[in-house]
């Protein structure tokens, strides 16, 4: 399977079990720097990891890679129930790559597994998704270019600001999974 997608999805959220407690931004780039790292390394059970924890802060790329790593089995055992779940979680966001990812799984499951997976990704948007992480994401164009990227907001963010800047940290290629 092709896996391409840039992570320049970053934001600041809570999942419900750290309702009190804020993540920094540092905290979330160095968690989605070491697991590019260790997933360029082949590291496949520390990436896992690693994108699991921001995952369940709300990053919607780290949700997309989750969801690809259960899909091909790296890091942990191959689920593509699991899969599409976490890949419904992160087309929330208004990102083609990731609603191509999601339908590209659907196609793979059966309809007693497409069942499961659909009351799968319900509960982990109940817990992960836009609405339980306070994010709204929007398309863009990057100043200065015409190349649309999808920016997340906190939503209790009056400014508007980005939580995390939309640099990428760093981009998956097929050759890394």
């Amino acid at each position: 399977m092709r896996l391409r997608a840039l992570l320049f999805i970053f934001f600041v959220a809570t999942s419900p079990a750290y309702a009190m407690q804020a993540i920094s931004e540092a905290t979330l780039d160095q968690t989605m720097l070491k697991a590019q790292t260790a997933l360029d390394a082949g590291e496949y059970a520390s990436a896992f990891a690693l994108y699991q924890t921001a995952a369940e802060w709300g990053h919607k790329g780290a949700q997309y890679v989750l969801g690809e790593l259960y899909l091909q089995g790296k890091g942990v055992p191959q689920n593509p129930v699991m899969a599409y779940a976490w890949l419904d979680v992160a087309a929330e966001a208004p990102d083609r790559d990731f609603r191509k990812a999601k339908d590209r799984a659907a196609n793979s499951l059966t309809p007693e597994q497409m069942t499961e997976a659909t009351a799968m990704a319900k509960d982990l948007s109940d817990k992960y998704g836009l609405e339980a992480a306070g994010v709204k994401c929007r398309k863009e164009a990057r100043i200065g270019s015409n190349i649309k990227v999808v920016n997340c907001y906190h939503s209790k963010n009056n400014s508007g600001e980005l939580l995390v800047p939309d640099v990428p940290a760093a981009s998956i290629s097929a050759s890394a999974m």
